[in-house]
């Protein structure tokens, strides 16, 4: 004989004297069955919740004067995940940097001196030559810090000018602080302030 429950089906040889047996296999086999029922009706599966996706703080300070237009800008997304940009680009000739021709661009020393509001100077990202060609040449500083490991493709940054060891970490540039672009001996060009974006 065959017993049916659902989709669960199993054969049953047994001889007439084991009818007992088969009475007290199926009333055991049916409870069974029932109580995992209603366990798997009771219990939910939950996945874990989605992750929102992280939305960067973005503070940037651009300004364009005498054919230098500077642009530095930080994304923050959590003490583990940061980020900042600082890039001038130079028309050449360029007087007000001293550039005659692309040659030039090579023996120029430019930072961006970061300042609060009050004046004081806190950091400053040193910009590296990336690129110069007949009639333009761009300067700049990229550090990325992720989960503890500071990354810095060109330039270098050191973000606490109190101390004499440049820290692992970003400059932290905030909306109100200034970006100053600097010659290496000290002369100051021009200006711009941050603003948050988003």
């Amino acid at each position: 004989m065959a017993i049916m429950h659902g989709c669960f089906k199993r054969a049953w040889v047994l001889p007439v004297s084991g009818a007992i047996a088969l009475s007290v296999s199926w009333i055991v086999l049916g409870a069974d069955v029932s109580a995992y029922d209603a366990v798997a009706e009771a219990t939910q599966v939950v996945g874990p919740s989605p992750t929102p996706s992280a939305v960067a703080q973005v503070t940037v300070a651009s300004t364009k004067q005498s054919g230098v237009k500077l642009v530095v800008k930080r994304s923050w997304w959590s003490a583990n995940k940061d980020q900042i940009n600082a890039t001038a680009t130079v028309a050449i000739p360029n007087t007000l940097l001293g550039l005659n021709a692309s040659a030039d661009a090579a023996g120029l020393n430019l930072l961006v001196e970061f300042r609060h509001s009050d004046g004081t100077a806190f950091a400053d990202c040193e910009l590296d030559l990336q690129k110069a060609k007949k009639k333009q040449a761009v300067f700049a500083a990229n550090e990325k810090f992720r989960k503890g490991v500071l990354q810095a493709t060109i330039g270098i940054c050191d973000p606490d000018l109190t101390t004499p060891v440049a820290e692992q970490t970003i400059p932290d540039v905030r909306p109100g602080d200034t970006a100053v672009l600097k010659n290496a001996d000290g002369t100051e060009y021009f200006s711009a302030k941050f603003v948050m974006t988003k």
